[in-house]
């Protein structure tokens, strides 16, 4: 009869450690998030706007228009775009811009410099021209280039940027977008996005 009433009220004991236990949780949870809201996942920031449409050209091996190695390196050539733009790729002491050309001859420097940080660049192999069908031909309004920049002095360290660029009414830098999960994505939603310049015009 001891051990039968020992058991019984073990097991009270049990049962209300946990009751007691499950009613202190359930407080710091209600506590800690009175009314919880989900924070936005990378992915969904990141959705390009529907109904745009992309295309790549190529970066290297376009016409060189002018070229002074002797000149901290400089060159100058010329690549073909889409929707009659061109751009043109400028190389000098041991960094790579880009200038805008619009379908109507207007020129605009990009100064990706100022918006990567200004240390020694390259370009990557191509450019991404996102916009969308008119009347069954494409019509771009944004730009993604690539910007890879070094970081320390000795050149073994560099960062791959993204640059969204948006082509009018001016073309301009409009988004830095640093590596990471999700880098193309987000080049993309920002550039479909449009915004105001980082640099240069408003």
């Amino acid at each position: 009869m001891p051990f039968a009433r020992c058991a019984v009220m073990t097991r009270c004991s049990v049962l209300l450690a946990l009751t007691l236990l499950a009613a202190c949780s359930s407080g710091k949870k209600d506590e800690a998030s009175p009314s919880p809201t989900p924070m936005p996942t990378p992915a969904a920031s990141a959705a390009p706007a529907p109904g745009r449409i992309f295309t790549y050209t190529g970066l290297e091996g376009c016409k060189v228009l002018e070229s002074n190695p002797d000149e901290a390196g400089y060159y100058l050539s010329e690549c073909q775009g889409e929707g009659g733009y061109r751009l043109q790729v400028t190389e000098s002491d041991l960094r790579q811009t880009v200038t805008v050309i619009a379908p109507g001859g207007a020129k605009t420097g990009l100064d990706l410099s100022a918006v990567t940080g200004g240390g020694f660049s390259h370009l990557g192999p191509k450019a991404e021209w996102r916009g969308a069908l008119k009347d069954g031909v494409f019509v771009p309004d944004a730009l993604i280039l690539r910007h890879v920049v070094v970081t320390d002095p000795e050149g073994k360290r560099s960062v791959s940027y993204l640059v969204a660029v948006r082509l009018a009414p001016v073309p301009c830098p409009i988004a830095r977008i640093e590596p990471g999960p999700q880098q193309n994505e987000q080049a993309r939603a920002a550039a479909d996005a449009g915004g105001t310049c980082l640099t240069g015009a408003a």
